[in-house]
């Protein structure tokens, strides 16, 4: 039994000897074995061992990997263990100061040689391990593709419960594809509770770039719960940021969270994001939302509702819009575009967009929205609901949805849009109720369209419009309607010819009803739209209008008629306008009319007009200047030739200068200034007044001072005086009045002349002076009793400071009703007659001499060296005619007691042979008891002069001889015919009374007769006591001298 307990006792101090022996090389063998075991790894290491019992190891000054660059660095690391059945087993690891560096490639996590520690996957599902971990201070600093990462971890407990603890990354910059994330930090707090993860915390970025977007201060605070196995998660994040940037975009903040729930299957959750503050190039908002439900899965699916809040489009869209409409200023469009325009700014001004969406990504991408609306605080209402909605698709889009549109100004609109396919045009109709604005209304029969991805839309519908037109307004125009838009700036409508009707149309007083056009486009559309430019027009062959001015009828025509909308202006040509009732119509032709519609008004200028002013007896030809038509008032300036109306010319042609001329109520009033055109002198100052409605009017013509010269003759003015007067030196001044109305056309006129003097067929014509009073201008047709003062006349005898009453009568006729002039001591009259210068007739004038004396007679006709006493009376009848003036038995005859006649030239005092002694000796002084003249002939051809004396004796102080004496005891009768033209004929007559002249002329060839002849031919004297032949033949034509 002893023997047994020794052998017991001595095993026993055996095995505490060994245990005390293993104790004490514990040390040695866990490092040889942990060496061998690293060594198998692969894995470099450096470690001091601080404790090894039974309980727990602890290792110090631990370096894992490469010592320049290792994997692990570590104070000291710490392992808790225990002894069970199966053997030891570790409850516990703890660790200090740990330093580790990792590699994130290709998705996984690698940390360089310690990766070889790793055990092999196990196959069976994830969970956390029963063991408790202690961190004091933990570091890892991870590398990866975006940049390196540092991690802070500091907790403790059981892993899969009761764990707490702290983790934090700290990144400076992460580059990820074109986004950038500076300043990254991500403080976690993280607990484990039964076995299920719980992580919290704020994921921070102080500054993040995309592309041109950009982030300030993006800030999530997650959290979120895991399942044991890591395989199942439910949380939410709560994003934040502050400014954000984009070219195109910009936002102050940016709100909302995200929840989630799932596993890696799927996962879905609920969204609701926000961007405040929000800009864009055309606009601004409150608020821009996303809020639904979405899942992650197979197929990424949200559905949910965006919203904008507070949007406000931007003032330059705006003015843009407004830019759009004030191109049709002066058009019945522009109230309703202005009306729209406002209605848009006051809808752009604040509203709300809401929309329906569904979407998924995968293989099938694709949004949908099932209804959108657009709200604005002006009442505006715009939607879009019914049907499958807007498609976006990766192959296209499609639309199939009703649009309805009312509200804030905004016109009343329902439509229908249909695509058959994606990228089919969008088809549809729709009606426009009634829009009015401002006075004008636009109405849309059932219109239809179609609309091109690109944009490209084209409607067709008619178009019922009323609303002004400059200061008129037009009534119902209706107009087929087809219209074009690129889907970016160009509107076009009507590129072709398409008839226009209109009820009634007005501008100023004009007033067209019934109006039916046919318009062709100009530059290809009647209106097109490029931005903010508005041009195209329409085109008229022909032009057929009736209406009224006022209260006057008119019509107008025109083969051409162009309208511009780019400026609004018009060109017409071959214009003809009929203001006025029949009777007293005013007509207005023009060859090209240009205006513009601006302001109200209608203005432009005008050439190749002519007219006539209702029943004024004056014709407009050749006008051309400039008119306006505003306020209901047409003014026109310019120049123009003025024609007498009457068949048969009464004045030539008129150039009037600085014409204008008014149309206002009814009213028509012109000034101008006449002048001859081919002279430019002025005639006249011209005013007209007319009354379109009654048809009366007045004009009235002041002539201040017309001056005749050598270059300048009444014959410019008027063929009137042709003929009759030439050769006019003068000046005329007056005034006319010219009245006009249903009783016919009246004109007076006062018109006066000091000095002038002229040639008329009788004669010339010296200082006429005198006022003339005119009962029928226009006809020329005088008062009775006029009287002209005339210096001097000279019908073949010249007579002065005379005095002529007479009356001029229309058709060219004068009324002389009498003439008086002192002549020779006598008097010269004229008696009453009636020239008639409208046709080839013949006019007669017949002058009476009274108690002419016979030395004044002589002394008019300068004959100086002959005397002459005795008393003359007679009548010398004149009669013209379209061959010139000529005088009809005209006489002239010595009063009872005769005269005598005297001689005292210096061929008196001369040797002049017998004969020429004897003559000339005799006429000293010689005494008659009757002298007769006679004449008959043209007064510019030959004039027949028969010149009869009896009763001849010498008078005191003659030469006498017995031959002398004894031949005064014959009854002596001289008659002398001579021939010669009228004028020469005066000459004759000298010769006659004084010698001189004839024997100047003749003395030589007298000489030569009397050598040839010894003694002169004896004669028989007749029983008639006739002493010389009746004519010796016809006296040539003589110069006067």
């Amino acid at each position: 039994m002893q023997k047994r307990y020794r052998l017991i006792l001595g095993l026993a101090v055996l095995l505490v000897a060994g245990m005390v022996g293993l104790w004490l090389f514990r040390m040695p063998l866990a490092t040889r074995m942990l060496d061998r075991e690293l060594a198998r790894r692969g894995v470099r290491a450096r470690y001091d061992f601080e404790a090894l019992g039974f309980g727990g190891q602890r290792l110090a000054n631990v370096v894992f990997g490469d010592p320049r660059n290792p994997d692990l660095v570590a104070d000291w690391l710490e392992t808790q263990t225990r002894i069970t059945p199966s053997g030891p087993e570790v409850v516990g690891v703890l660790a200090g100061g740990v330093r580790i560096r990792g590699r994130l490639k290709d998705g996984r996590v690698s940390l360089g040689s310690l990766d070889r520690l790793m055990p092999p996957p196990s196959g069976k599902p994830f969970s956390l391990p029963d063991l408790f971990v202690d961190v004091q201070d933990g570091r890892i600093r991870l590398e990866t593709p975006a940049g390196p990462v540092g991690i802070a971890v500091r907790g403790r407990g059981r892993l899969n419960d009761g764990f707490a603890g702290r983790i934090a990354a700290i990144a400076p910059r992460l580059q990820f594809g074109a986004c950038t994330f500076s300043q990254v930090a991500t403080p976690l707090h993280l607990r484990i509770v039964d076995a299920k993860p719980a992580i919290s915390g704020v994921f921070r970025v102080g500054d993040a770039r995309c592309g041109d977007a950009r982030w300030k201060q993006v800030a999530a605070d997650v959290s979120v719960n895991l399942g044991a196995a890591m395989d199942r998660w439910r949380g939410q994040a709560r994003l934040m940021t502050d400014a954000f940037r984009h070219p195109l975009a910009r936002a102050a903040a940016m709100r909302g969270t995200i929840s989630f729930a799932g596993s890696v299957a799927k996962t879905s959750g609920q969204v609701d994001l926000a961007a405040e503050r929000l800009a864009v190039g055309q606009g601004t908002a409150r608020a821009l939302s996303v809020s639904g439900r979405y899942g992650v899965g197979d197929v990424p699916r949200f559905e949910g509702r965006v919203r904008l809040g507070g949007g406000v489009v931007a003032p330059g869209v705006m003015a843009d819009v407004a830019g759009m409409v004030s191109g049709g200023q002066g058009t019945p469009v522009a109230p309703l575009a202005s009306a729209l325009a406002r209605a848009v700014q006051a809808a752009g001004a604040g509203f709300a967009v809401e929309a329906d969406v569904r979407a998924r990504g995968g293989e099938q991408t694709a949004v949908e929205v099932a209804r959108l609306t657009l709200a604005s605080r002006s009442g505006a209402r715009v939607a879009l609901a019914g049907g499958s909605g807007l498609h976006w698709r990766a192959d296209g889009a499609r639309i199939d949805t009703r649009l309805a549109m009312a509200g804030g100004g905004m016109p009343q609109v329902t439509a229908t849009l249909a695509q058959a396919r994606v990228g089919a045009p969008v088809r549809g109709t729709a009606t426009l109720a009634p829009y009015r604005a401002g006075g004008a209304m636009l109405a849309l029969d059932r219109m239809r369209f179609s609309a091109a991805l690109d944009g490209a839309t084209r409607i067709e519908t008619r178009a019922t419009l009323s609303g002004p037109l400059g200061d008129g307004r037009i009534e119902r125009l209706v107009v087929p309607v087809e219209a074009r838009w690129d889907g970016r700036r160009q509107l076009i409508v009507n590129p072709g010819c398409a008839p226009v009707a209109a009820d009634r149309v007005a501008v100023s007083r004009l007033v067209l009803s019934g109006v039916a056009l046919r318009l062709c486009p100009v530059d290809g559309a009647v209106v097109r739209v490029d931005g903010t430019r508005v041009s195209g027009g329409a085109r008229v062959a022909t032009v057929r209008l009736a209406g009224r001015l006022g209260g006057t009828p008119v019509t107008l025509a025109a083969q051409d008629a162009t309208l511009r909308l780019s400026d609004r202006g018009f060109v017409l040509s071959d214009v003809a306008a009929r203001l006025g009732s029949a009777e007293r119509v005013t007509r207005l032709d023009i060859g090209r009319l240009e205006g513009r519609i601006e302001g109200g008004a209608v203005s432009g200028f005008f050439a190749g007009a002519g007219g006539q002013i209702a029943n004024v007896p004056l014709l407009l030809n050749g006008a051309r200047g400039t008119w306006r038509l505003a306020g209901g008032a047409l003014t026109l300036n310019g120049v123009l030739d003025v024609d007498d109306a009457a068949e048969t010319a009464r004045f030539q042609r008129m150039a009037a200068r600085d014409v204008t001329l008014s149309l206002v109520n009814g009213g028509i009033h012109a000034a101008g200034t006449l002048y001859e055109p081919s002279q430019t002198v002025k005639v006249a100052d011209v005013t007209i007044d007319h009354r379109l409605s009654s048809g009366t009017g007045a004009a009235d013509l002041r002539v201040p001072g017309l001056t005749f010269t050598e270059t300048f003759q009444p014959t410019l003015l008027t063929m009137l005086t042709y003929g009759v007067i030439a050769d006019v030196r003068g000046t005329v001044r007056g005034d006319g009045h010219i009245a006009w109305g249903a009783d016919g056309v009246t004109s007076t006129g006062t018109f006066a002349t000091d000095g002038t003097d002229l040639a008329a067929a009788f004669g010339p014509v010296k200082g006429i002076t005198g006022t003339i009073r005119f009962t029928d201008l226009l006809a020329l047709e005088s008062a009775p009793d006029q009287v002209a003062t005339i210096k001097s006349i000279n019908p073949g005898i010249a007579v002065t400071d005379g005095v002529i009453r007479y009356r001029t009568l229309r058709d060219t006729r004068v009324k002389v009703e009498g003439g008086a002039w002192p002549f020779a001591g006598g008097s010269l009259t004229l008696d009453p007659t009636l020239l008639d210068f409208s046709q080839p007739a013949e006019r007669r004038m017949t002058f009476h001499v009274r108690g002419a004396a016979a030395d004044q007679f002589l002394q008019q006709f300068d004959f100086e060296n002959l005397n002459a006493t005795g008393v003359f009376d007679g009548e010398l009848p004149m009669v013209f005619d379209d061959r010139g003036g000529r005088i009809e038995q005209g006489s002239l005859m010595v009063r009872e007691g005769g005269g005598t006649l005297a001689y005292v030239g210096d061929l008196s005092q001369k040797d002049l042979g017998l004969w020429g002694n004897l003559a000339f000796g005799a006429l000293r002084s010689l005494r008659y008891r009757t002298l007769g003249v006679t004449m008959n002939g043209p007064l510019a051809g030959e004039m027949v002069t028969d010149v009869r004396f009896t009763g001849v004796s010498q008078g005191k102080g003659a030469k006498s001889n017995f031959l002398i004496r004894r031949l005064q005891r014959l009854p002596f009768v001289f008659n002398i015919r001579i021939k010669a033209p009228f004028r020469g004929l005066l000459d004759s007559a000298q010769s006659f009374w004084d010698p001189k002249r004839l024997v100047q002329r003749n003395l030589q060839s007298l000489i030569e007769e009397q050598n040839k002849r010894a003694a002169p031919p004896a004669g028989t004297a007749p029983t008639g006591g006739v002493i010389q032949p009746p004519a010796s033949g016809t006296v040539p034509k003589t110069r006067r001298d």
